[in-house]
């Protein structure tokens, strides 16, 4: 990873851990997500339940897990282990008090990064990656790791917001913007080309939320 990658990630660590107790689920959650998303809340929870269906008793992987705002209650109806994983130490530490808080000992923290997962090949039956990847660093690392660490027969079930600026942007300016600014076409192809099939696709104002599975 170049220093610029490594640069970002340490700082997109360092904001989320700081929002962590107090900033993210009043602003973020609860503010920007409904503002760009409609009732995205209620789209996360189902996929959520998706996920879980799908996984049957095999663990699942949330990340970003961010304050477990949406993790717990997918890890109230899963009888199997739920990590919750994301590269800020804060966000690990809530989502640690919220296990305790909510009576959740299959919800277990994990602080990793996303373009190197300290999960072994195939561990997930699915894998949960609620508006996280538009601020990620490297979608194709990011992919990556997905496809390495679900299971062949697994689902991952992703939800993000982005501002499409792509389109009034030169386009040799526009092969370097992040997840956010890149249009849904671009992001999705990303996917199929880091050897996913996308599926129940759906779109609400700035978000939009989909399955993918490996391909064969």
């Amino acid at each position: 990873m170049s220093e610029p990658g490594n640069f970002a990630k340490r700082a997109i660590a360092g904001i989320y851990s700081h929002a962590a107790n107090r900033l993210y689920e009043p602003v973020v959650v609860n503010g920007a997500f409904p503002l760009f998303g409609g009732d995205l809340h209620d789209k996360v929870r189902a996929l959520g339940r998706r996920a879980v269906e799908a996984a049957g008793h095999d663990p699942i992987l949330d990340l970003p897990v961010g304050t477990a705002y949406f993790t717990v209650d997918a890890a109230r109806h899963h009888e199997g282990l739920m990590v919750g994983s994301d590269i800020a130490a804060g966000m690990v530490r809530r989502t640690q008090e919220v296990a305790r808080e909510q009576r959740t000992p299959n919800l277990v923290a994990v602080q990793a990064d996303a373009h190197n997962l300290p999960f072994a090949d195939a561990t997930f039956g699915a894998i949960l990656c609620i508006n996280g990847l538009q601020v990620m660093p490297n979608l194709r690392a990011t992919l990556k790791e997905f496809r390495r660490t679900l299971r062949p027969t697994g689902t991952l079930y992703v939800s993000l917001i982005t501002a499409p600026l792509e389109a009034a942007l030169p386009k040799r300016a526009s092969t370097h913007l992040p997840t956010l600014l890149r249009s849904r076409e671009k992001v999705l192809g990303q996917f199929e080309t880091s050897g996913f099939e996308i599926s129940h696709l759906q779109t609400q104002r700035f978000a939009y939320w989909f399955e993918a599975t490996p391909h064969p």
